[in-house]
């Protein structure tokens, strides 16, 4: 039995996401084919939401083909990690500045985006995406989406799609609290004329969940029917976070102490927690093609902060996406046959 819609969902993690770019370039080795091919539609969150985009992004000098390779995005982490995190010395100011401003500017961020995604009407996205992001003004989760027949402007929640460029859905996306500043976005869809935008990982890390109901959604507004048991899910995570907080170091700390910890722990908590709700959601059952899929393994070695993209950490990263490879290749062998069919 072949699936009749194929999801592909990218957690967030800042430089971590060059764990998932390995092992998508690495499913575009055994098939031979990109990974806009491969799904129906593809979300992503923050880091994820910047692989969504690129991998749907097309050439400008042949529009039916993507821009770039799952293993471009690779070196992207590899050779951009350090512009996208960095702060120019004359913006550094003290101690006591450093915990009341965000810890990065986002000029080399934008930089970074601006020189992949150009301009790119995010409606000319190869396949459907949906990206995450949160308006802390109007608070609504904000999804920006290829699909303009999805758009719609909700009661607690916008989908918008006319008008934006992949850069700024990559932009919002990935504006992580006290890492950036949130993206302000031009619209006419605010009393302020703004959107404030902020990282989706703040509610979304793992957008799995709600790439699944995007899908249902959009076969209903056309009148079709799509049933749970007709969807193939893959899930690609960014690590596991395995720092340890102890009793007796967290057990005094204050808003301060909380700041950074509580930020790694509500991100990890919900892209695990979808992870769990899923597996027994969508289990394996031997007699049936598999159906979900989630890859992903703990940082055992390398930091788990989202910002070290130092060369030692990111060679620690691939060899975490290559040991997932290897562990998992019977599994990648199977989803790669799914795929194809």
């Amino acid at each position: 039995m072949a699936f009749k819609f194929k999801i592909l969902s990218i957690d967030g993690g800042g430089i971590r996401g060059i764990i998932p770019a390995i092992i998508l370039a690495e499913m575009e080795k055994r098939t031979g084919k990109r990974i806009f091919e491969m799904f129906d539609l593809i979300a992503g969150t923050s880091t994820g939401g910047i692989l969504s985009l690129g991998l749907t992004m097309p050439n400008p000098l042949a529009p039916d083909l993507a821009q770039y390779t799952a293993k471009d995005m690779v070196e992207l982490y590899r050779k951009e990690g350090k512009r996208i995190f960095y702060e120019p010395l004359s913006e550094r100011y003290t101690k006591t500045d450093d915990l009341i401003r965000p810890k990065y500017s986002s000029e080399g961020r934008e930089e970074v985006l601006s020189a992949y995604l150009g301009e790119t009407p995010l409606k000319n996205a190869l396949k459907p995406v949906f990206i995450t992001s949160y308006d802390i003004e109007i608070r609504r989760p904000i999804f920006f989406v290829s699909d303009r027949s999805a758009e719609k402007i909700g009661e607690y929640f916008r989908k918008i799609s006319s008008g934006f460029k992949m850069k700024q859905a990559a932009m919002a996306t990935s504006a992580a609290p006290s890492y950036f500043e949130p993206y302000h976005l031009a619209t006419i869809q605010t009393d302020s004329s703004f959107y404030t935008l902020v990282d989706g990982g703040v509610f979304a890390n793992n957008p799995t969940s709600l790439a699944i109901m995007e899908a249902i959604i959009a076969a209903r507004r056309t009148g079709e029917k799509l049933d749970l048991n007709e969807i193939l899910v893959v899930s690609m995570g960014t690590g596991s976070l395995t720092r340890k907080y102890s009793y007796d170091r967290a057990k005094n700390w204050g808003l301060i102490g909380w700041l950074e910890p509580i930020i790694n722990i509500m991100m990890d908590g919900m892209s695990e927690s979808v992870a769990s709700q899923l597996e027994q959601l969508l289990p394996y059952d031997p007699g049936y093609p598999k159906q979900y899929y989630r890859f992903q393994a703990p940082l055992n070695e390398a930091n788990d902060d989202m910002d070290d993209g130092s060369q030692e950490n990111i060679a620690k990263l691939v060899d975490i996406a290559q040991l997932i490879i290897a562990e998992q290749n019977s599994n990648l062998d199977r989803l790669c046959e799914e795929l194809l069919r």
